[in-house]
């Protein structure tokens, strides 16, 4: 029986792995050169089997309902168009409840004359297609070729990725410029340079013109990856810092300008954190069936709520502290239940159902949690896996612990947990990748057993 490569040749330092073996394509044709270049290959089928599929499911379910925040995203798409901006699409009042972002990515269809729902969810899926592609660079870029290629797969046929297309949530741009700045972080680690660190910080504005509370992003993965290059003069590193936030402040500076024209107090994102805490914090989110959830109508319990909705989202969050100060005994419990919600560990049969007022079949959603309870464990090996190996995993971590921090004050929504399901699929790809390697070699002998211990070297 032929023996085994020698290991030090079989799994090559990741930088080794990764770098082409010419400056192009060769000189025989284009073609060979295509053929050759096995990760592109690989990655253009996923993305495309990717984009028919979830073509095919919006096609499907065409006639579906498009309900809560999609609604809203797909009239604000065609009032840009129409030149009416961000207004209430019923009572006429300027409004800021998410960021701009993904409504100027909805319009782009209605620009040419197709205003229909369908239009928008197609170009959800392209935005999802691109989201499979940047998860496969993103893995690549921390772990090597074949876990990209895994995690482009995982990306591809996720329920928790593909089903937020149809919805026409902001969810799919989110998990975009998640994994975009995942890629980024890793680009940079490997070989810090200052337009990296300007890239990151646009990445970081285009995240929170998505949605608000990835701006803290710059806190928990910007900045430590930028301080972190030991190989630049403490003195540079401060300068990127300094460059990454000027951009990031660039992009989002016009939507905060334009909103200081419309309301009374400065909005520089969004309204949305005091609804959210209002709605999340009232006694039938502290007792009950709906522990951890949102209930809508508490909302109607403020009084004095003006129609300037910066001025009201100020008056909901005081009203949220102030009865979260009143029953603060109940707050560990809540807050625990929302984790719990948002990461499919809390009443799961209750959320499916709860979840689906969106419009996605409790099938789906269904299939969706089956998945991800898979996925978790397979993560958390992949997790220590990289740790072992001396794989930095802070960028990946940065974005779960953002959504932790920020569901704790308000609601429990699986919706919410969307930009972690990129480190959550990247991590997987980890796992299961070593699960082949362990496979592949433990048929070869008694090399299977130093196997596992080579599977990433630090690039």
């Amino acid at each position: 029986m032929t023996a085994a490569p020698p290991l030090s040749s079989r799994f090559m330092d990741r930088t080794h792995r990764d770098r082409p073996t010419t400056t192009g394509p060769p000189s025989s044709s284009l073609l060979d050169w295509w053929r050759s270049d096995r990760f592109t290959v690989a990655l253009a089928l996923i993305a495309l089997a990717g984009l028919v599929f979830r073509i095919a499911y919006v096609v499907w379910n065409r006639n579906g309902l498009v309900g809560t925040d999609g609604y809203f995203f797909h009239r604000f798409a065609l009032q840009l168009v129409d030149g009416v901006g961000f207004r209430n699409p019923t009572t006429g009042a300027a409004i800021a409840t998410n960021p701009p972002a993904w409504s100027v990515v909805l319009a782009g269809p209605s620009m040419i004359g197709f205003r229909s729902e369908l239009w928008q969810q197609l170009i959800a899926c392209v935005v999802g297609t691109a989201t499979i592609v940047m998860t496969g660079l993103a893995g690549r870029a921390a772990f090597g070729r074949r876990v990209g290629i895994a995690a482009a797969a995982l990306a591809a046929a996720y329920p928790f990725v593909w089903l937020y297309e149809r919805e026409l949530v902001a969810e799919p741009l989110a998990m975009l410029g998640t994994a975009t700045t995942i890629w980024l972080a890793y680009k940079f680690k490997a070989a810090p340079s200052v337009w990296l660190a300007v890239a990151l910080g646009a990445a970081v504005g285009v995240l929170a013109m998505t949605r608000s509370e990835l701006l803290g992003i710059s806190v928990l993965l910007v900045v430590p990856v930028v301080l972190s290059a030991r190989r630049v003069s403490l003195r540079n590193r401060f300068r990127w810092l300094v460059a990454a936030a000027v951009v990031c402040v660039a992009v989002v500076a016009p939507w905060a300008i334009y909103n200081q024209t419309r309301f009374a107090r400065p909005v520089p994102l969004s309204t949305s954190l005091g609804p959210a805490m209002v709605t999340g914090n009232c006694p039938p989110t502290y007792h009950g069936k709906l522990l951890g959830y949102y209930v809508p109508g508490c909302a109607l319990f403020v009084s004095d709520v003006s129609t300037d909705a910066s001025i009201a989202d100020n008056r909901y969050r005081r009203a949220a502290w102030d009865f979260v100060s009143a029953n603060k005994k109940r707050v560990p419990v809540v807050a625990a239940a929302r984790v719990g919600r948002t990461f499919g560990l809390f009443r799961p049969t209750q959320q499916m159902h709860l979840e689906a007022e969106r419009g996605t079949e409790v099938l789906v959603l269904r299939l969706g949690f089956y998945a991800y309870w898979i996925l978790l464990p397979l993560a958390i090996a992949g997790f220590v896996l990289a740790r072992r190996r001396g794989v930095a995993v802070y960028p990946l971590l940065a974005f779960p612990v953002l959504i932790v921090l920020a569901v704790l004050p308000t609601i429990g929504l699986v919706r919410y947990r969307a930009p972690a399901e990129i480190p959550l699929l990247i991590l997987a790809a980890v796992a299961i990748e070593a699960l082949v390697t362990l496979v592949r070699y433990g048929r070869a002998g008694p090399a299977a057993a130093q196997a596992p211990k080579a599977i990433f070297t630090r690039g």
